[in-house]
């Protein structure tokens, strides 16, 4: 048993490190079997062996998945934001990612993170959830190393990723200045350097938090 979780272990970093080497959106998972990680990482698995490894990383929340392939297998996969830190910073090393302090931001936050119970006061003025956009800002700050390595300058988007994860935090945040923020870091993302990397898989989070914040009226 050992000796099949070591294998199947090998083969997730191997197609991990597929996805983050390849520059295609969600590259075809059949392209998997001649790619130069899958020959780096010696290992030639079965159609069976990949389709188990894809749905175990997409359980995982680190790869997303489209169309159906061979043998039920999906067509296509793509690393999400938290499967950029892992195959980047980690080298596809799952264990090791789970470890890591830094895939904290990515999870939800506890439900006592943020007060969300109501004042006995009607008039007492709504406070503005801004936890959704400083976690969005802070996987922006913690995938932009691997990214930037990559596809160029991001000088623009780390300043503008930093001022709203500081100014999302704030006690009492200043909401037109978070609501000009995050529009500005939606902007970058859609339209500059990353718009075909970090933009895909955090444009919909990003979003996301802007509606639970209110700030999108």
């Amino acid at each position: 048993m050992e000796a099949t979780v070591s294998r199947l272990d090998s083969i997730a970093r191997a197609f991990l490190r597929y996805l983050y080497e390849d520059h295609r959106f969600r590259p075809e998972v059949a392209d998997f079997f001649d790619s130069p990680a899958a020959k780096a990482a010696a290992v030639q698995p079965s159609w069976s062996e990949l389709a188990d490894v894809v749905e175990e990383l997409r359980e995982r929340d680190l790869v997303a998945t489209s169309g159906v392939g061979h043998r039920g297998a999906p067509a296509r996969a793509g690393l999400t934001g938290s499967g950029l830190i892992c195959a980047g910073r980690h080298g596809g090393d799952i264990s090791s990612w789970a470890r890591s302090n830094s895939v904290a931001v990515l999870d939800d936050p506890p439900e006592n993170a943020v007060p969300r119970a109501r004042s006995s006061v009607e008039t007492a003025p709504r406070r503005v959830d801004c936890s959704g956009l400083t976690r969005v800002a802070r996987v922006v700050l913690l995938t932009l190393p691997t990214v930037h390595a990559r596809y160029g300058d991001t000088v623009e988007i780390e300043a503008t990723a930093r001022e709203l994860r500081d100014a999302a935090q704030q006690q009492t945040p200043d909401t037109d200045r978070v609501r000009s923020l995050a529009r500005r870091l939606r902007t970058e993302l859609a339209t500059g350097s990353v718009a075909n990397t970090l933009g895909v898989v955090l444009l919909d989070g990003l979003d996301e938090a802007i509606a639970e914040s209110g700030l999108d009226r």
